[in-house]
C-alpha cells in the first residue's frame, strides 16, 4: 500500500515527545524568512518563503502522486486525496488500494481474468498525524509501526513533500508561468537540502532511500500562485534512478477549507493482523 523509506531524521540528536510537540506558527515564519534571506538570491526568496508561508495557512485540500519519469502527475498517479491541517500536521485522506490507481487498475484488471476472484476493497480510510499513518480496516483503525507523533514525517506522508520544501537552497530558477487546478502559478526549478529542512522544522523530517551524499540536492519543482503559497510540490527522492525517478507529489488547493481531523485514540487502534482478521469475517457492506 506504500513505499519503503527509512524512517529517520537527518542530522537529529533526539526527536521531540508529544508534550513538547507544537505547531508552526508566525514567528517560526518569520524567523525561516530571515534566515532564508541570507542565503537565496532574488529569484529564490519567493522560493525560500513558500514552504513556511504555505504551512501557516492553516488547512487545505490535497492531491497527492507518485510520478514516474516525470514531476508532472497524470490522474492515473493518483495516491491519495483528502483534507490537510497544514499546522497541525495532520491529514485525512481517501487512499488508493495498491499504491497508484495506475498500479491498482492494473491489479484489477489481472483479478477480472480470474472469474472466481474475490471483488477488491475500494479505497482505504486514512489519517496521517504526524509520525504516525492510521488505515481504516472495515470497521477500526490499525496501524504500522507507530511511534511518538511528535516525530518527523515519513516519506510516504502526502505531506511530505511539504517538510523536504523547507530545505530549498538557493538554487532556484523559473520555469515560467502554468496553472494548477485553474490557478495562475509560476513554476521553478531547484533542489532541496534534507539536513537544512530538519533544522527548520521542530519534528525533523525523515529520509528516503537512497545515496547519502544526494540528500543535500534531491531534485524538485514548486508551483507558487501570486500569494506565494505553494500549488504543486513535486520532490524525486532518488535521483540516482535515472529513468526510474519516481517524483513524490502533492497539490494543495481551497486554502482555509474546513478540516476537522481526529486521530484515532489508543484504545481504537488494533494490531494490523487482528483488524484484517476481524474485517474479513464482516459480512460484505457491514461496518464495526
Amino acid at each position: 500500500m506504500a513505499a519503503t523509506g527509512h524512517r529517520k531524521s537527518v542530522a537529529r540528536s533526539h526527536l521531540p515527545n508529544s508534550r513538547n510537540k507544537r505547531v508552526l506558527g508566525s514567528d517560526d515564519v518569520l524567523a525561516y524568512r530571515e534566515y532564508m534571506s541570507l542565503v537565496s538570491g532574488p529569484v529564490a526568496r519567493p522560493v525560500a518563503d513558500a514552504a513556511a508561508r504555505t504551512a501557516a495557512a492553516g488547512t487545505a485540500r490535497l492531491f497527492a502522486a507518485w510520478s514516474t519519469g516525470s514531476p508532472l502527475p497524470e490522474a492515473a498517479d493518483r495516491r491519495c486525496e483528502g483534507v490537510a491541517d497544514l499546522a497541525a500536521r495532520r491529514a485525512s485522506v481517501s487512499q488508493s488500494l495498491f499504491f497508484t490507481d495506475r498500479v491498482t487498475a492494473a491489479l484489477t484488471a489481472q483479478r477480472d481474468d480470474d472469474p472466481g476472484a474475490p471483488e477488491p476493497p475500494g479505497d482505504s480510510e486514512m489519517i496521517f498525524d504526524g509520525a504516525n499513518a492510521y488505515v481504516r480496516a472495515g470497521g477500526r483503525w490499525t496501524g504500522f509501526f507507530l511511534a511518538d507523533p511528535g516525530g518527523p514525517r515519513g516519506p510516504n506522508d502526502p505531506l511530505w513533500p511539504l517538510d523536504a520544501l523547507f530545505g530549498a537552497n538557493g538554487d532556484a530558477a523559473e520555469i515560467g508561468p502554468e496553472a494548477v487546478r485553474g490557478v495562475p502559478a509560476t513554476r521553478y526549478r531547484l533542489t532541496v537540502d534534507l539536513a537544512r529542512a530538519d533544522a527548520a522544522l521542530p519534528a525533523g523530517v525523515s529520509v528516503p532511500s537512497g545515496p547519502y551524499r544526494s540528500l543535500g540536492a534531491l531534485p524538485a519543482e514548486v508551483w507558487l500562485d501570486a500569494a506565494g503559497l505553494t500549488r504543486r510540490i513535486s520532490v524525486c527522492p532518488d535521483p540516482a534512478a535515472a529513468d526510474a525517478q519516481v517524483w513524490s507529489i502533492v497539490e494543495l488547493w481551497d486554502f482555509g477549507v474546513a478540516a476537522d481531523i481526529t486521530p484515532p485514540g489508543p484504545g481504537e487502534v488494533l494490531a494490523p493482523a487482528e483488524a484484517y482478521r476481524l474485517a474479513e469475517e464482516e459480512p460484505p457492506g457491514q461496518d464495526a
